[in-house]
């Protein structure tokens, strides 16, 4: 791999939540840690239901004691909006559903001279600046440096592409870009972890939960699910030799029990590359698994990660 990919995207969820009750509400409903309240601090994390299954995924940064700012890359806006707003009870907060704006990543250890010579710093891990009407902080698409460039304006972006390929920066498709995600054992929210399943299922605890925050809106089952030991599904990493299958689809063993369900599917030069949810007792790495049409093979299993180098 090159020192340094670009990947240009356009995300699917940009709101503002404001107003005196802001922080506390948020805190009550994110699956991570939001305190301190301070300028400048951003925090991965999720939007759960009641039952602690994942509705969506976000970033959320502090903008101000009463202004924060929330961005999906696949999550929409409306049903964040829509989770959020049927939880506010007595809470002075205000959430506003904005344009979505444009965004690009770059990948790679190279990333770092190359945004100095655009005389942009790389934030560290849990902080973003901002920079030219660009909000700049660490990613976690890849096991390498990941470092997201959004803003309002999709002329900046366009501009800062440009600016980008002169100094030679590749980009790649989405394909590309998500193989590496996948390498790197990063859960797509929603497509492959969603309204059924639980964050624990996506090795996600840990990362995108907290273990030690105060109570959130799922909080108690995923805390006993991590209590208990170790969730009866989980997401593999899986490959296939033909054509990338349409998903989801469902999968079975040998003796054509349903074992789990295929959620995504990425071609590859010599067939392709996806994610599966499957019972993990019924999940053998190097094993294969069928489909209606045709076969995939078991390449291993999600583990708890935290995307991009700290």
């Amino acid at each position: 791999m090159k020192s340094i990919f670009g990947y240009e995207y356009k995300p699917a969820g940009h709101l503002l939540v404001t107003d005196e009750d802001a922080a506390d509400f948020l805190q009550s409903q994110f699956s991570n840690e939001l305190r301190p309240f301070e300028v400048g601090r951003c925090t991965y994390g999720l939007w759960l239901n009641v039952k602690g299954k994942v509705i969506a995924d976000s970033v959320v940064f502090c903008e101000g004691d009463e202004r924060f700012r929330i961005l999906s890359e696949y999550s929409d806006a409306a049903v964040i909006a829509q989770k959020l707003e049927q939880h506010i009870i007595a809470d002075d907060v205000e959430i506003e559903v904005q344009p979505t704006g444009a965004a690009l990543a770059l990948i790679g250890e190279g990333a770092v001279k190359v945004l100095e010579a655009l005389g942009v710093s790389v934030p560290v891990v849990g902080s973003f600046t901002t920079v030219s009407g660009l909000t700049i902080y660490r990613g976690r698409r890849s096991l390498e440096l990941c470092v997201e460039l959004w803003s309002s304006s999709a002329a900046t972006i366009a501009d800062l592409k440009a600016s980008l390929i002169e100094l030679g920066v590749d980009f790649i498709p989405r394909e590309g870009v998500q193989l590496i995600r996948i390498a790197a054992g990063v859960a797509s929210v929603p497509s492959e972890i969603g309204p059924g399943d639980l964050p624990g299922e996506g090795a996600l605890v840990g990362d995108g939960v907290s273990l030690t925050k105060g109570c959130y809106l799922g909080q108690e089952v995923v805390s006993r699910m991590h209590n208990v030991g170790r969730p009866q599904r989980g997401l593999f990493r899986i490959s296939g030799s033909e054509s990338a299958p349409n998903c989801p689809i469902a999968l079975y063993n040998g003796e054509s029990k349903k074992v789990g369900e295929l959620r995504s599917a990425f071609s590859t030069e010599n067939g392709w590359q996806g994610v599966a949810l499957l019972k993990s007792r019924y999940a053998v790495v190097g094993e294969s698994l069928n489909h209606e049409a045709g076969s995939v093979k078991i390449e291993g299993l999600f583990e708890l990660t935290k995307g991009g180098a700290e």
